[in-house]
Order: structure tokens, then C-alpha cells, then sequence
């Protein structure tokens, strides 16, 4: 983590197929909670903020056109991950199933920072704090 900056999510979406609306207030909701927890945390992580764009398409032919991203630059600090979301999964559940699935693009999103050789330890510890909002919104069962 760059110096005097705090851990923050930072979320958005690119959409298609009509279900607009659940997006933005499922998004929202998760991105607050998450950043309610970690909150003024340093993780050691090199980032400046832990961004994510889900990419919900409902239509085969923009799925393909609207590829997933996974992006790391150590000289900016900065991530660009556009992750996709299960459309049907998410236009077909209710609201906590689809902040489950938001959560779950992040979890991944973690993984990959570690692939991409962030600290480690500062991200599993950044899961665990997540883990613990996950837990109490009922996203998953235990830690």
C-alpha cells in the first residue's frame, strides 16, 4: 500500500440485458459495507484503491466482446480488473444472492492480486476483514 493512503473498494459495472436497476444498489450496498470495516486499515498491499468493475452481459455475442481485464501496474500502483459476473445467476436472485456474487468477484479479485505477487499476507488479511462483512450479511456460512 502506497504510504498514508487507507485501504478503500472502489466498485462499478458494465451492463446489459435490462436489469439495470438491482446493479448499482447491490454494488453500492456491498462496496459500503466493505469499506465500513476496513476503514482507515493499512493491509501493506501496493495499491492505491482496491477497484473493481463487474461485467454483467446477457447476451452471448457481448459476452465474448467484453472480456475480462486483469491488469497490475507496481510503478502506479493501480489495478484494473473487469471481472465477470454470472448474468443469469444475478438477474435471478434476490438481493443477497446478488451481493453474495459481487463479494465473490471480489474474493477472486484477491487471488488474483496474489497471483499478480502482492503482499500476501497484508491481502489475506484484507479477505479476512471482507470474510468478516461477508459473514455477518450471510454471503457465506463461515470463514
Amino acid at each position: 500500500m502506497i504510504k498514508g493512503v487507507v485501504m478503500k473498494l472502489w466498485m462499478s459495472a458494465e451492463i446489459n440485458g435490462g436489469i439495470g436497476e438491482p446493479v448499482p444498489h447491490a454494488l453500492n450496498f456491498v462496496e459500503d459495507e466493505i469499506n465500513l470495516f476496513i476503514d482507515g486499515k493499512d493491509y501493506d498491499i501496493d495499491l492505491d484503491k482496491w477497484r473493481c468493475i463487474a461485467i454483467l452481459m446477457k447476451d452471448k455475442v457481448d459476452q465474448e466482446r467484453y472480456c475480462e481485464v486483469i491488469k497490475y501496474s507496481s510503478k502506479t500502483k493501480k489495478m484494473d480488473f473487469k471481472l465477470q459476473i454470472d448474468y443469469p445467476d444475478f438477474a435471478n436472485g434476490d438481493a443477497k444472492r446478488q451481493q453474495q456474487l459481487i463479494y465473490e468477484m471480489l474474493m477472486r479479485s484477491l487471488d488474483l492480486l496474489i497471483e499478480k505477487g502482492l503482499n500476501e499476507a497484508g491481502i489475506e488479511s484484507l479477505r479476512q476483514d471482507t470474510q468478516s462483512v461477508a459473514l455477518k450479511h450471510g454471503w457465506i456460512t463461515t470463514h
